[in-house]
């Protein structure tokens, strides 16, 4: 059976915890796009918008880090806004 989203799931590894790296990894695009529309967000309006969302998703990818302290990203920086430190 064909999974979208799992590249290769080990037979063993936790469904739930499988669905948390997929959904972070998901949310973490989410993040880089949405940094990029605020850094080019034409009115304040747009950015409070778009700032609002950005923190609502932080706080699920925060959510998520406590729920599963051990899941890591399948891409540890791609989450980072573009310059920023990949510390």
């Amino acid at each position: 059976m064909q999974y979208r989203g799992f590249d290769n799931p080990a037979a063993d590894d936790d469904p739930e915890l499988a669905q948390a790296r997929i959904f972070l990894d998901e949310l973490e695009k989410h993040v880089v796009k949405l940094t990029r529309r605020l850094q080019t967000a034409p009115t304040p309006e747009a950015r409070q918008t778009i700032g609002a969302e950005l923190s609502a998703v932080r706080r699920y990818v925060d959510r998520l880090h406590h729920r599963f302290p051990g899941i890591a990203p399948a891409h540890p920086f791609r989450g980072s806004p573009p310059g920023a430190s990949a510390l």
